[in-house]
């Protein structure tokens, strides 16, 4: 009866190394992938300028808290900005109803909408999409 008790504690303290060491080291790589990861901000007139000046890739992401597609855009979209190939995009989140005079500004219908720009030129538009690779192709238009 000792015998089982003490090779449960043994496989547990096992089990407890192996999941601290994954996380240790699943810490250190997003911490190693974050100089190549695009840029997710909130909605500032200020560095968007400043980013369409520089011609940078930008992506304006329309979405509001209460929206079921836009819970499903926005971890994707953080997931996409992981990835090096999007290292250059910012990502400029636009709240649907907190920041309305920019929605209407940008003439946007539906949150959930997400606008592509090359600096300060529109390069393409589209709405409710969910499909991570679809994403991935809509973003790369900006690039």
């Amino acid at each position: 009866m000792t015998r089982n008790i003490s090779n449960k504690f043994s496989i547990q303290r096992k089990l407890a190394r192996v999941a601290a060491s994954t996380a240790i080291g699943l810490a250190a790589a997003l911490l190693g992938n974050a100089a190549n990861a695009g840029e997710i901000r909130k909605a500032d007139m200020e560095a968007y300028m400043q980013a369409a000046t520089q011609n940078k890739p930008i992506i304006m992401h329309v979405h509001a808290g209460w929206c079921p597609v836009c819970s499903k855009q926005g971890p994707l979209i953080e997931a996409l900005m992981q990835e090096s190939e999007f290292k250059d995009v910012i990502v400029f989140k636009i709240d649907f109803d907190a920041d309305k005079p920019l929605v209407d500004q940008l003439g946007v219908k539906f949150q959930s909408t997400l606008i592509a720009a090359k600096g300060s030129t529109e390069v393409g538009r589209s709405a409710g999409v969910t499909d991570k690779d679809k994403l991935r192709e809509f973003i790369r238009k900006s690039l």
